[in-house]
This record gives C-alpha cells, structure tokens and sequence, in this order.
C-alpha cells in the first residue's frame, strides 16, 4: 500500500514539472510572438535582385531598421529570358500600409547573426500602397567584381615583375643577382667623387692658384659652389645606387640599353677619374695652377708688369680696337 501511494506521488510530481514545462515554453512562444507578431497576418511582396548574395529563406525583413517579416522564398522566375533572382517576402500587415510605390528593397550586411537582411526604405504617405503579391522595385548593391579584376590583374603584373628579377633580366635584376661587377663601377665612381670633393675643398680654402683666385672673385666663388653641390649630388646618387632604391624605364626592361648605359657611365667614370688625378698629382697646366701658387703669382706680376707700362697698355687698347673694327665688318 505504501509503495503504490510512494509510486503516485512520483508520478504526479512528473507530471507537475512536465506540466510547468509546457506552461513556461507556451509563455515563450507567446512572448516572442507578440515581439515578433508570429501569429499575426502576413502580406506577401516580391522583389527582384540581380545576385542575392548570401540571402538565404528566413532572413529578416527591415524598414529602416525595424524588422517586419522575413524572406519566404527564393527562386528564379519562370521567364527564362529575365536574368533576376525572386525574392518572396513575408511581412506583417502592421507594416504593409507603410510599403508605398517610392519604397526601395536593397540586400545588406546585417550582422555576424543574421548575415544577410533585406531592407526596405520608408514610402511616403503621398503614394499609392503597394498590394500583397506586388513587386517591390530594388536597388542592387555595388558590384566590387571590377575592383576585384582590377585589382587581380595588378597582382599578376607584380607577379610578372618578380618573375623577370628572379629569372635575371632587366639591368635591375642583373643588379640583385650579379652585384660584382656593378659594385666595383659604384666603387670607382664614389672614389672619382671623393676626389673631386677634395680638390673642391681646397680651392674653398684658398689652396693653389684657382683657391686664391677663388677668394679674389666673389663670381668664381658662387660657380665653385654650384660644382661643390654637384659633386655632392653625385655623391648622393652612388649612395642610391649601393642601395638599390632606383632604376625604372627602360633601364628595367630593356637589357641591351641598360647594358649600353652602363657601358658609357664606366668610360665616362674612368676619364673622370683619371683627370681627377692628373690634377691632384699636379700634372699638366691646370694641375699646376691647382696645386703651384707660385705659377699664379708670376702670371700675376706678369699681369702687373703689362699694366704699370704704358706702351703695353696703350698696345692692347690699340690692338683691341682694330679688333672690334674687324668685327663689326
């Protein structure tokens, strides 16, 4: 007898919490029915999309931001030649009367949740509602596939440009793989503009004869400056080139016109150069005007001397006037 009324008791518990179940489950659904009007009336639109782009059946409807309904159906339309996708619509018939002929329905991003909506703009209470099964005109999302074209056929060509520097052609690619022979001309041409550096320096600080003439002419000065600064930014320029920061044009492209380029700058290099030091070593007229001040000072006196003679000076001024007569002839 216990045990039959002990049985009774546990199974009238059970039924009471599967009861209290069915009771809080049935609140549930009530609750978000009456958020979402699930048991209201429903109008149907339809809406044609050029891609639908991830919608998928059930995902929201919005009007301007508040959600209506959901997305009913997607299929194609039984006309073969129209090239649309069918977006059947479900929306409650609260905001069916707000769905006017100006309303717009575009596809959107909607969240990590959702993924995709569909949203509809507000009409405007001057036009005509639109009625259930209508359509609905739509405004397609921008099309990003031409960024993305154009954006791959730049990764092709970067693609190609790194084919050509790793495979050896282009007077930059023999740069990055065959740095021998390109390093010993930057070497000569950053030694050729030391040099020229130094002789530059010392005709600023008065050094030799063009130093002291330097001085004397504020003229001479403002030349020497301007070569200074030259050679300053050919210094700067062999810099560059050990960094490897710029060779563009047909420089790149074209290897028998980068080979002819560089051909001309290693002659050009060695004249340089060799100039250079024929005047640092004092050989030669200008190199003794450079480095002998001894030689400026006697073209000097000779300077002096014609200046102080009157039969010099008068046959200057003589000869230099039958010249100007002969000119203007």
């Amino acid at each position: 007898m216990k045990i039959k009324a002990s049985r009774n008791y546990k199974e009238l518990r059970v039924g009471a919490v599967v009861l209290l179940a069915l009771i809080i489950i049935l609140a549930t659904l009530f609750s978000i029915g009456g958020q979402r009007k699930m048991f209201g009336g429903k109008v149907r639109y339809k809406i044609y999309f050029n891609s639908t782009g991830g919608l998928y059946m059930g995902d929201p409807v919005l009007l301007t931001g508040v959600e209506i309904g959901n997305v009913s159906r997607i299929s194609f339309p039984e006309e073969v030649e129209t090239q649309k996708i069918v977006v059947e619509i479900s929306v409650i018939e609260e905001a069916a009367k707000r769905i006017r002929q100006d309303t717009r329905a575009r596809i959107a991003a909607a969240s990590l949740v959702y993924g995709k909506v569909v949203e509809l703009s507000m009409g405007s209470a001057d036009e005509p509602q639109i009625r259930p099964g209508e359509l609905i005109r739509a405004v397609d999302p921008t099309d990003y596939s031409a960024v993305v074209d154009s954006t791959n056929l730049m990764v092709d060509d970067i693609r190609q440009l790194i084919w050509k520097l790793n495979q050896g052609e282009g007077m930059f690619s023999a740069m990055l793989n065959e740095p021998l022979e390109i390093r010993e001309t930057l070497h000569n041409l950053s030694l050729s503009s030391k040099r020229l550096s130094h002789l530059l320096g010392g005709l600023e600080r008065g050094e030799g004869a063009l130093g002291v003439l330097m001085k004397d002419t504020t003229h001479v000065r403002e030349i020497m400056e301007s070569v200074r600064k030259a050679a300053g930014d050919i210094e700067e320029a062999s810099l560059n080139l050990k960094d490897r920061k710029s060779l563009a044009g047909r420089i790149i492209n074209d290897e028998e016109y980068g080979e002819e380029v560089m051909n001309d700058l290693r002659d050009a290099i060695k004249s340089i150069s060799s100039i250079a030091a024929k005047i640092d070593t004092g050989q030669g007229t200008l190199g003794r005007l450079v480095n002998d001040e001894i030689m400026f000072l006697a073209l000097q006196d000779v300077v002096l001397g014609v200046q102080s003679s009157k039969l010099a000076k008068w046959l200057i001024q003589n000869r230099r006037k039958a010249g100007e007569r002969e000119r203007g002839r």
